[in-house]
């Protein structure tokens, strides 16, 4: 990834530092292509050191050889004791003087670790999301791969969701949408199947259960593939046989919101202004206490990323990030809907790379 070690170099100068050491997973996959296992929040697959001229993965010699046949372009060191100790001993070696460190991604113990180690004489500099900020704005080759991960994810839900009958158990339809998911090429799920009926599709982040699906109620299907390293995100809100009475009111609000959003989103405008053009909608029609989360998020090699379609994100929304739009309403005892397409943001508008079907009431 030698673009990406470019980029990260530069900005390491601009803030004076000689070196910095990631520890986010997926910070080191995007740097890196090693996509070697994690277990949170304290079993790591390796961390980076990256510093002017040197580019150093620190790993275990379980993982070395996939290392080294992954990540092109990078040292591999095979760490006798802990990471973090590993770490320490090649910046002590290295000489330098003013480290970074992601603060959001490091456990307590190997900071403190660091700084025992390292000694006075070297200063630990927190850079915040200076990785996470990078993957941001999305290269062809990523919006590629996510595009393909989306096809995956559509063909599997469309698969499943035309076999879906009354009596079926939830856990099932999830464990079947992940078997089409890989069946069509995913390495596996970017998060999570939710599949959540009646009741529970009140509950946005539901674990689906052994609750059998009934005629007529809402079934929220949240579902994403990973291909090649990337995610992608679904969601989509279905049912068997005749929809309810309140299914037949709220559905039709949920898609104009999603509607009303894509037809407005562009790069240039800020994240809360983009939650606006969906959340507007849906208060208008008296349930704005319902849509309880943001519009969107960002998706790359996380399902969730920056930027945030979020009323607390001021930010400009910036070319070439790719996004979901999924506005919800949840009843409490009834259930809920959610709809969700995904797109990469361009200067004129918002281009869709979703293509399953959405339900239609008539």
């Amino acid at each position: 990834m030698p673009d990406r070690l470019a980029v990260l170099r530069e900005r390491i100068a601009e803030l004076g530092l000689d070196a910095i050491v990631i520890t986010h997973p997926s910070n080191r996959y995007y740097l890196t292509g090693y996509t070697g296992d994690d277990i949170p929040p304290n079993e790591s697959g390796g961390h980076v050191i990256v510093t002017a001229d040197r580019a150093v993965l620190v790993t275990s010699t379980v993982n070395s050889e996939q290392a080294r046949q992954q990540a092109s372009g990078f040292e591999v060191f095979d760490r006798v004791y802990g990471l973090t100790e590993a770490d320490a001993t090649l910046l002590t070696e290295m000489g330098v003087r003013r480290v970074g460190f992601e603060d959001k991604a490091i456990l307590y113990q190997d900071h403190r670790t660091l700084t025992e180690r390292l000694g006075d004489g070297v200063e630990l500099v927190p850079v915040g999301t200076l990785v996470d900020d990078m993957r941001v704005i999305k290269t062809s080759d990523e919006i590629t791969k996510i595009a393909r991960a989306i096809e995956v994810t559509d063909r599997a839900f469309e698969q499943v969701a035309a076999t879906i009958q009354a009596g079926d158990r939830e856990r099932d339809i999830a464990w079947r949408l992940e078997s089409a998911m890989r069946e069509l090429g995913a390495s596996g799920p970017s998060f999570p199947t939710i599949v959540a009926s009646g009741p529970n599709a009140a509950l946005p982040h539901h674990e689906p259960g052994d609750r059998q699906i009934q005629p007529g109620e809402p079934i929220v299907i949240d579902m994403g593939a990973r291909v090649d390293g990337y995610c992608a995100d679904l969601t989509r809100t279905v049912w068997v046989g005749e929809p309810d009475s309140r299914l037949r009111e709220i559905y039709p609000i949920v898609l104009r919101a999603l509607e009303a959003a894509e037809a407005g989103l562009r790069a240039g405008i800020t994240g809360r202004e983009g939650d606006a053009l969906a959340r507007d909608v849906i208060e208008q029609a008296g349930y704005g206490e319902a849509f309880g989360h943001s519009l969107g998020h960002g998706v790359g090699v996380r399902v969730h990323e920056g930027p945030a379609l979020s009323k607390r994100n001021e930010e400009p929304l910036p070319a070439g990030s790719v996004v979901t739009i999924e506005p919800g309403i949840y009843i409490p005892g009834w259930g809920g809907v959610r709809i969700e397409d995904v797109g990469v943001l361009e200067d004129k508008g918002i281009r869709i790379l979703t293509r399953a079907a959405k339900r239609s009431i008539d």
